[in-house]
């Protein structure tokens, strides 16, 4: 398994990414263990999803960061996919 995930950050910035491991990731996060978003704590985990891989992962998170406008993020967070639920309490 692999996800891609999406960070909202206090100054309003997103943050997204992608992991194979989500809770140590999540922790690194919490922990200031990551530069871009060290500095723009508190952060807020508003969306998950899960891949069957790594690649599917990354390719989602690549089209994601290619979406120039802020409500192509938004519109994707309704999304019923989403679990970022289960992983609130990590960040």
């Amino acid at each position: 398994m692999a996800y891609c995930y999406v960070l909202k950050c206090s100054n309003g910035s997103y943050y997204v990414g992608s992991t194979r491991i989500i809770t140590k990731r999540l922790n690194d996060h919490k922990n200031e263990r990551v530069k871009f978003t060290k500095n723009k704590r508190p952060l807020t985990l508003i969306f998950v999803k899960e891949f069957q891989n790594y690649k599917l992962a990354l390719n989602f998170e690549k089209k994601v960061k290619s979406w120039k406008k802020r409500k192509s993020i938004e519109r994707m967070l309704d999304k019923p996919d989403n679990i970022c639920e289960k992983y609130c309490r990590i960040v």
